[in-house]
């Protein structure tokens, strides 16, 4: 038995296979572990004001927002976001730019000397690695993103001068309950007494208003505190409150892929957060503002087809993902083709997500990624089929090869009889599959 220490970790490849397998569970909420390696750390607090996102949808959209008008305004900031989508350095963003391999080294680094005997999860190791990264740079605002639900996220170690919840809805249920009133108290775990709360459900549960007025949190409603108005010439304009209740506006082209709510949490935030109001050069930073894999047009390398990429993994992302969709037919000959590429994780629930989709669709192609959580294909299929789904439907082993040959026959012309008829790929169902399938797509210009 070969009983030589292992090797420590030479690059961040080998560090994210390291802190990937040596705590037991790939999620345990919780904040003891994580605190007390933070004080080992000494670690504080990220930055001088601190925004934290939590929600079912649109989190990282929100994230996004935020970032690119502070960066605009040219106020020090950082981020964190989890999943990635191609490089791990995507989820730790200081100034607008990702984290280097070197530097999140160094962090893991510090991070596993300070730990000692205390075991921590990937999300975690990541979780505290971010805001070590922030503190050492000196940042004025950190951005942070609850990975799940809220109370029990590692992120929630450090206490908001503003909290976000941009969305409730059923996802994650063995872990935050089984209705929107359990996940919703999950979520108000980041609010601080006291502190401004902004609220982008339109119909927030009983229980999270009941939290909000227990804490004496300075509440902002979605719709009736701040909204977005869509101008005669389609421009957004958000209407908002400052602290001292004084109206704010600002008016900007609509972002790509972006719902309207989770931009006006951002601004509504930003509008609350001491100092960071008006946010100079924000109309053009929105209007540019793009996220990977959210309602992100794109087309094929090889055939040219369009592709729209979202990684919806859930009943409500998916509906939004429908409108998207919808919007696009509308404009499109014949009410345009759509083809479905489609890979889904074991624990959702692919049948309601399919409710939302299969109306305004036309074929699906079903299959599976290499990841033991992954749903397999056949399965998949047996519970499309028993939901009552009735849309053609094909099944593959393999998610590149789904993917190919909805191209492939889109190109060909083999799925529409009018030639004028535009087709489209959509391709979702989870991170992953967006991830596995982005780099087969590039930009339209």
């Amino acid at each position: 038995m070969n009983t030589e220490p292992e090797a420590p970790p030479a690059n961040l490849d080998q560090w994210l296979s390291y802190i990937s397998r040596i705590h037991p569970r790939e999620i345990e909420l919780g904040l003891a572990r994580v605190q007390q390696v933070a004080v080992a750390l000494q670690l504080e607090r990220p930055a001088a004001q601190v925004i934290t996102v939590a929600g079912t949808n649109g989190k990282g959209t929100t994230v996004a927002s935020l970032e690119a008008v502070l960066c605009a305004q040219g106020v020090s900031c950082g981020s964190y976001t989890s999943p990635h989508i191609h490089r791990f350095n995507e989820r730790i963003h200081i100034n607008g730019e990702e984290a280097s391999d070197l530097d999140i080294c160094r962090a893991f680094h510090a991070i596993d000397k300070a730990r000692g005997q205390v075991s921590l999860s990937y999300f975690e190791f990541a979780t505290l690695a971010a805001l070590l990264l922030m503190q050492e740079a000196g940042i004025a605002v950190a951005i942070l993103e609850v990975g799940l639900g809220g109370r029990l996220d590692a992120v929630n170690i450090i206490d908001a001068d503003v909290s976000i919840i941009t969305s409730i809805s059923l996802d994650h249920e063995d872990w935050l309950g089984s209705d929107r009133d359990s996940i919703a108290l999950e979520k108000a775990g980041i609010l601080r007494a006291g502190r401004p709360f902004v609220c982008g459900d339109p119909n927030p549960p009983s229980t999270l208003l009941a939290r909000s007025l227990e804490l004496n949190c300075q509440y902002y409603q979605w719709q009736r505190d701040f909204q977005v108005m869509q101008t005669s010439d389609g421009n957004w304009r958000w209407q908002g409150r400052l602290q001292t209740g004084e109206p704010a506006e600002l008016e900007f082209g609509p972002p790509v892929g972006m719902l309207p709510s989770n931009v006006a949490c951002a601004l509504q935030a930003l509008a609350l957060l001491p100092g960071r109001w008006p946010a100079a050069g924000a109309a053009n930073a929105l209007q540019a503002c793009q996220v990977a894999g959210r309602q992100e047009w794109r087309c094929d390398s090889l055939t040219g087809v369009p592709v729209l990429l979202d990684v919806a993994h859930n009943p409500a992302s998916a509906g939004a993902l429908a409108d998207c969709i919808d919007e696009w037919r509308s404009t499109a000959v014949n009410g345009g083709r759509v083809t479905v590429v489609l890979a889904v994780m074991a624990d959702k629930k692919v049948e309601d997500m399919a409710v939302c989709l299969q109306t305004n669709t036309d074929i699906w192609y079903i299959a599976q990624f290499d990841d033991p959580r992954c749903l397999d294909s056949a399965s998949l299929q047996k519970r499309l089929l028993e939901s009552g789904f009735e849309l053609p439907l094909k099944r593959f082993e393999s998610l590149d090869a789904a993917y190919r040959e909805a191209c492939t026959q889109q190109a060909a012309g083999n799925l529409v009889k009018d030639p004028d008829t535009k087709q489209l790929v959509v391709v979702t169902g989870s991170f992953m599959t967006v991830a596995v399938l982005r780099n087969a797509t590039r930009n339209p210009g």
